[in-house]
């Protein structure tokens, strides 16, 4: 089952004869049978018919609506998961301080781990030895935390040192200061947030599915529109699966500062330049990785997210202890 990206502005996603058509002007630009169609991502001036609509809405297939540079504007998606009950649970869960306090510590363990890893594997931390011991007191502080108000701190406090060190990591001639999201203010900050925002998509269509609900989450807070739920799960894999994915493209020189433009303020990429991100990102996704600490061996990226959602909700029904992030060493 696939994602499909439609980035070119005008055209317009139709459904005709047992196929997607991705159509502009009187031009057939995409044909995807619909049985292989898990999820329909439209960037910008991208128009879809009302068979389609229909039809999505009836197979559970899930449209996200971005701008042209990434930005989330909404998602369009069926019934879902329809359990009231676990519904419930998540909630019963969620006032209960110290639950979201363990589910907190792991969720920030699990990223700050995983931050330090990738950051290891990387020939410029050799000279990064201050950033790394930064990561290294988080991770201790996390583990003693006492509050989700000190998590937010430490897991901040964390990011920062991790992205001081990505600066080292990113090649000439691209640009990377520091992280900067609302809005991104370079091109390399763009491809890390519609990287994040895959992710987070993703995930919080897993959710769904599977009957919880994305916006109530253990860790980052509820606020109006945020998917915090989402937001906590694909902590520990921005930097295995997007922060990796923005590195290789630059290093390889898949994507070049040509293939990124910035207009009315937002960067976006170019059509050649979002054709090679998106399939190296579905491409990420299905490498394989062992998940040893769950017993589980030679997984997809997109095989662990989806087992990492179930493996949250059990452990709101209260049949497995505590949630274990995906991490590696």
């Amino acid at each position: 089952m696939a994602t499909i990206y439609i980035t070119t502005q005008g055209a317009t996603v139709q459904r005709r004869s047992g196929q997607f058509l991705v159509c502009k002007d009187a031009s057939i630009l995409e044909n995807v049978p619909e049985t292989h169609v898990r999820q329909l991502i439209l960037f910008g001036n991208v128009n879809l018919t009302t068979p389609a609509v229909a039809f999505c809405l009836d197979q559970q297939i899930e449209v996200v609506f971005l701008t042209q540079g990434g930005r989330f504007r909404g998602r369009l998606n069926g019934d879902g998961g329809k359990s009231a009950a676990v519904r419930r649970r998540q909630y019963e869960r969620a006032r209960d301080e110290s639950f979201c306090l363990a589910q907190a510590q792991a969720i920030v363990a699990g990223k700050i781990k995983n931050l330090i890893a990738f950051a290891r594997r990387q020939q410029e931390a050799a000279s990064a030895g201050r950033e790394l011991n930064l990561l290294k007191r988080s991770l201790e502080s996390a583990q003693r935390a006492t509050s989700v108000e000190t998590l937010l701190g430490i897991e901040g406090s964390a990011s920062a040192a991790y992205f001081g060190l990505l600066r080292a990591c990113v090649p000439p001639p691209w640009k990377f200061e520091k992280r900067t999201a609302h809005p991104p203010l370079d091109e390399v900050n763009a491809m890390l947030s519609l990287s994040y925002t895959l992710l987070y998509n993703r995930m919080t269509s897993h959710l769904n599915m599977i009957g919880l609900d994305p916006y109530q989450g253990f860790f980052h807070q509820v606020r109006h529109g945020h998917a915090a739920l989402a937001s906590d799960l694909i902590e520990e894999f921005r930097p295995l699966i997007a922060d990796a994915l923005v590195l290789k493209l630059l290093r390889r020189k898949q994507i070049k500062p040509e293939d990124v433009v910035k207009e009315k303020g937002e960067f976006r990429l170019r059509p050649e330049g979002s054709k090679v991100f998106f399939a190296e990102f579905e491409r990420k996704l299905n490498s394989r990785r062992t998940a040893e600490e769950h017993g589980d061996l030679n997984l997809t990226y997109a095989q662990i997210f989806v087992r990492q959602a179930h493996h949250f909700a059990r452990v709101l029904a209260g049949d497995e202890p505590r949630y274990v992030p995906f991490t590696v060493k």
